[in-house]
Formats: C-alpha cells, sequence, structure tokens
C-alpha cells in the first residue's frame, strides 16, 4: 500500500494545533503555568539534591570541596521542596522571596563550582575544568538578572515560551502540509 501523506499530514496538524494551544493557554494563564513549572522544577531539584548527595562518596572530594558539595546538595534540596510548596502558597512576595533565594543558590553553586575546578586541578592537571567555568558564569549571570528585577523574570519568561510554542505549533502544521505537498507530487 502506497503511502499518500495523509497521515502524516494529519499527524502533524493535530500535533501543531495541540502545542500552539498549549502557548494561547500558557499565556493567557501565567499564574497557572508558572505555578506548574515551579512545582516541577521543584521536584526535579530535589532529585538533583539527593543524586548530589547519594554521589558524593564516588568523587572523592576531601576537606573544604566535600562540604561545599555537601552544602550544595541540601541547598538543592531545601530549594526544590520551597518550589514545589510555594505554589500552593499565596502572594507576589512569596514568588519574589522564590526568585531571591534562587539566585543566591546560584551564586553559591558558582562558588561550588570554582572550588570544584580548583580540587580536579589539584588532582589532575590533564582533566579538563572548563565546564566548571562555564557554569559558574552562567549561573552568576543568571542570579545577577534575577536579582535586578525579579517581579519580571517570570512573566517575560512565561511570555516567550508562550509565543515560542506557538510558532514551534505553527511551523508543525505548515510543515505536515509541506510534506504532504511533496509526497502527493
Amino acid at each position: 500500500m502506497k503511502n499518500n501523506g495523509v497521515g502524516r499530514l494529519i499527524w502533524n496538524t493535530i500535533v501543531g494545533i495541540l502545542i500552539a494551544v498549549g502557548g494561547i493557554l500558557i499565556i493567557a494563564n501565567q499564574e497557572a503555568f508558572v505555578k506548574v513549572v515551579m512545582v516541577v522544577a521543584g521536584i526535579f531539584a530535589i532529585l538533583v539534591g539527593i543524586y548530589t548527595l547519594v554521589n558524593l562518596f564516588k568523587w572523592q572530594f576531601q576537606g573544604p570541596t566535600k562540604v561545599l558539595a555537601i552544602c550544595k546538595g541540601v541547598l538543592i534540596i531545601v530549594l526544590g521542596a520551597f518550589a514545589v510548596y510555594s505554589p500552593f502558597a499565596t502572594g507576589e512576595a512569596l514568588f519574589t522571596t522564590f526568585i531571591y533565594i534562587f539566585a543566591i543558590g546560584l551564586v553559591v553553586s558558582a562558588v561550588i563550582a570554582v572550588q570544584n575546578a580548583y580540587a580536579l586541578h589539584k588532582l589532575n592537571a590533564a582533566l579538563p575544568v572548563s565546564g566548571f567555568a562555564w557554569e559558574a558564569l552562567i549561573d552568576v549571570v543568571i542570579a545577577i538578572v534575577c536579582f535586578i528585577n525579579p517581579t519580571e523574570i517570570m512573566g517575560v519568561a512565561v511570555t516567550v515560551i508562550g509565543v515560542a510554542a506557538i510558532l514551534l505549533g505553527l511551523v508543525t502544521v505548515f510543515t505536515g502540509f509541506r510534506v504532504y505537498r511533496k509526497i502527493k507530487g
């Protein structure tokens, strides 16, 4: 049986419409989207913190590096728990507090990344440490942006995500029609 492309067109159209509708819903109800993202990010952070603490012994860090790694794991778990809890509380002040705590966590993470780079460099000069430097730089830049304007951060980010979803949905539908035309000849 010859594929006439109709199945692909239908699939792309459905997926594209769902993505675009999702983008519209994100823009229309930004607060609900932020709450969902905070809960999901919080659960992810808790898992990363647990992973960090569980795997701490494999890394063979000693002294201050080990202490900083433990602090990082615990801090990530605490931030994750706060992120999971905070959407169920009310008030913009709570959200702003979360952004500030998140930014402080990023600064601490940057310090730990620099310490890890130094420790790895001391262990073996051949080990690449540039990833830690990039992590520290990105953490500091995001923290500065969060400190400068915490309330606008999420509104802008959510709007960008919503618009991107709408565009992705439209491109997916458009691509489906182009593939269908190409197959039909």
